[in-house]
C-alpha cells in the first residue's frame, strides 16, 4: 500500500496500522494461528504495530517481540506502546514500567511512546509527579522517538494537555458515528489547529460500525455492492487530512485482509460518499445503543469479574438487530451464573475507568431487565400488584431458558405459574421445570393472563394483541 510521509513525525508510515489488542487467545495464550498476520501485513506494507503494557494481559508485547522484532530488521517497523498511567503513582513508576516494556519488546527504542488513555483526572495526577520531565528524559536518552498521548474526554480537557507540553501527535477516538454523537470533530479540530498529527483509534466504534441496523447495511451496499461495511469506517477517518494512521485492532486473517484491500488503492471519500455516510448515521441514531468500544479496562477492576463490554455489545446487537440477536438466549446461556449483568454489586469501579463515562452499573440493571423479559422486570410493581387480584390463570409466553428463569423469580416473589405457553407444536401437551406447556389458543380459551417471556417480544406481544388475549406486561 501506498505510505504517506508524516512531517512533523519525519516518518513515512503506512495509513493502516495493525492495533495488537484484539488477538484471540485461549488458555491464556494467543491464538497460535494469529502469527501468521504479521508476514501478511508486512508484506501488504504496513509498517506501523501499535501495542500497550496492559494489552492482552500482557501479552501484546511479548508478541510483538515474538514475531516481529526477532523476525524483521528493525527499521522496516514502527512500534508505538503506552504507558498505563493509571498504575502510576510515582516518578519511579514511569522508569520502572517503561524498562519492563523495552525488556517486552526486545527493542533499544519506541518509535512512538504514549500516555495510555489520558482524562481530566489521570492527566492532573501524572503531571504532579513528573510525566513530562520523564518524556523529555526518555527523549534525551533515545529511548523514546516520538512522544504522545492517546485521548479519552471533552475538548476542553484536550485544550488544556495539549497546552502542557510540545506534544509530536495525538491518538484520538474517530470514527463517523462518534464524530457528532459524541462531538469527537471537536478534538480532532484542536489537533489540527496545533499541526498535530492524528492516530485514530477505534475508526469502527470498537465494532459497532461493522454490526450496523440492516437499513443501514443496505444503504452501503447499495452504493459499493463490493466493499465491506467496515470499508466505509476505514475510509472516513483515512480520509481526514491530518490522520497519519488509522488502527485496527484486527482478530483475524479475514480483518486483516478486508483492511488491506481498503487501503492498497485508497480513495478519499468523496461529497456523495459523505452524504451516505450522513444517511447511515442518521439510521444508526435512530436505535438507542451504548458508546461501549470495548476497550476492555473496565474488566480488571470489576470484582465479580463480569464480562461487561459482552453484555454491553448484546444489548446494542439487540437495539440494532431486535429478537434475532438473541439477547435472553446470549445472555443466559453463554453467561456462567454469578458473573450476569444481575451480579452486579454497584461498585462503580468500572465507569471510573470507563473512556466512554458510561455509567455501567446502571446499564447492566437495563440490560438485566432486557435479558429476563423486556418490559417483565420494569413493570414488577405493576404486574405483582395486578397478580395479587387476578383470579385467570398466569401464563408465561415462551417456554425456553428466559421462561424458566421469569418462572423462578415469580416463585421468589410469591406467585406460581400455572402454564408455559409456546408456538412450538412440539412442545403442546409437554411439562417444562415442572409446569405444562399450552397452545396460544388455549391461553385465549382459560382467558389467561399472560407474561412474554421471550426474545421475540415484539412479534408475540403483537400476536397476542390480535388475538385479544389479555397481556400484562405490555
Amino acid at each position: 500500500m501506498e505510505k504517506r510521509y508524516i512531517p512533523k513525525l519525519d516518518i513515512t508510515v503506512s495509513p493502516l496500522g495493525f492495533g495488537v489488542m484484539r488477538l484471540p487467545m485461549e488458555n491464556g495464550r494467543i491464538k497460535e494461528e494469529t502469527k501468521r498476520s504479521i508476514p501478511i501485513a508486512m508484506d501488504a506494507g504496513i509498517n506501523y504495530y501499535d501495542t500497550a503494557y496492559s494489552y492482552l494481559s500482557g501479552l501484546s508485547e511479548i508478541f510483538i517481540r515474538e514475531e516481529l522484532v526477532k523476525r524483521y530488521k528493525r527499521d522496516a517497523f514502527y512500534i508505538a506502546d503506552k504507558m498505563p498511567v493509571w498504575t502510576c503513582f510515582s516518578y519511579g513508576d514511569f522508569e520502572r514500567i517503561f524498562n519492563e516494556q523495552l525488556e517486552r519488546l526486545g527493542v533499544e527504542y519506541i518509535d512512538l511512546y504514549l500516555f495510555h488513555a489520558i482524562n481530566r483526572s489521570r492527566w492532573d495526577s501524572i503531571h504532579k509527579i513528573g510525566a513530562i520531565d520523564f518524556f523529555e528524559k526518555k527523549k534525551k536518552e533515545g529511548r523514546i522517538r516520538r512522544a504522545g498521548f492517546s485521548f479519552h474526554d471533552d475538548s476542553d480537557v484536550l485544550c488544556s494537555v495539549l497546552d502542557a507540553y510540545d506534544w509530536d501527535f495525538v491518538q484520538l477516538q474517530l470514527n463517523y458515528y462518534d464524530w457528532t454523537a459524541i462531538n469527537a470533530k471537536a478534538n480532532y479540530d484542536l489537533a489540527v489547529k496545533r499541526d498535530l498529527p492524528c492516530i485514530v483509534m477505534n475508526p469502527a466504534g470498537g465494532g459497532r460500525l461493522t454490526k450496523l441496523p440492516d437499513k443501514a447495511v443496505e444503504l452501503l451496499k447499495d452504493a459499493a455492492p463490493n466493499s465491506s461495511v467496515s470499508s466505509w469506517a476505514m475510509r472516513f477517518t483515512a480520509s481526514l487530512e491530518s490522520v497519519a494512521v488509522t488502527l485496527s485492532g484486527m482478530r483475524n486473517e479475514t480483518d486483516l485482509l478486508d483492511n488491506i484491500s481498503t487501503f492498497e488503492n485508497f480513495v478519499s471519500l468523496s461529497k456523495k460518499e459523505s452524504e451516505i455516510i450522513d444517511q447511515a448515521v442518521k439510521i444508526i441514531r435512530s436505535y438507542a445503543s451504548i458508546p461501549c468500544t470495548s476497550c476492555e479496562y473496565c474488566l480488571g477492576e470489576c470484582p465479580k469479574k463480569i464480562n461487561i463490554p459482552y453484555i454491553l455489545q448484546l444489548y446494542n446487537d439487540y437495539q440494532m438487530f431486535g429478537a434475532s440477536s438473541g439477547i435472553s438466549d446470549n445472555h443466559l446461556s453463554f453467561l456462567p451464573e454469578g458473573k450476569r449483568a444481575k451480579d452486579c454489586i454497584n461498585c462503580g469501579k468500572c465507569s471510573e475507568k470507563c473512556p466512554q463515562s458510561i455509567d455501567i452499573p446502571k446499564q447492566l440493571k437495563m440490560i438485566h431487565r432486557a435479558a429476563i423479559g423486556h418490559a417483565f422486570w420494569e413493570d414488577r410493581e405493576y404486574i405483582t400488584k395486578y397478580l395479587s387480584n387476578a383470579k385467570s390463570p398466569l401464563v408465561c409466553f415462551g417456554a425456553s431458558s428466559l421462561g424458566v428463569k421469569v418462572k423462578d423469580i415469580f416463585a421468589e416473589n410469591g406467585y406460581a405459574i400455572d402454564y408455559f405457553c409456546d408456538n412450538s407444536a412440539k412442545l403442546w401437551g409437554t411439562t417444562i421445570s415442572g409446569v405444562p406447556v399450552i397452545s396460544p389458543a388455549q391461553a385465549k380459551e382459560i382467558n389467561a393472563s399472560v407474561v412474554i417471556t421471550s426474545s421475540y417480544y415484539a412479534e408475540i406481544k403483537k400476536q397476542l394483541e390480535d388475538m385479544g388475549v389479555c397481556l400484562i406486561n405490555g
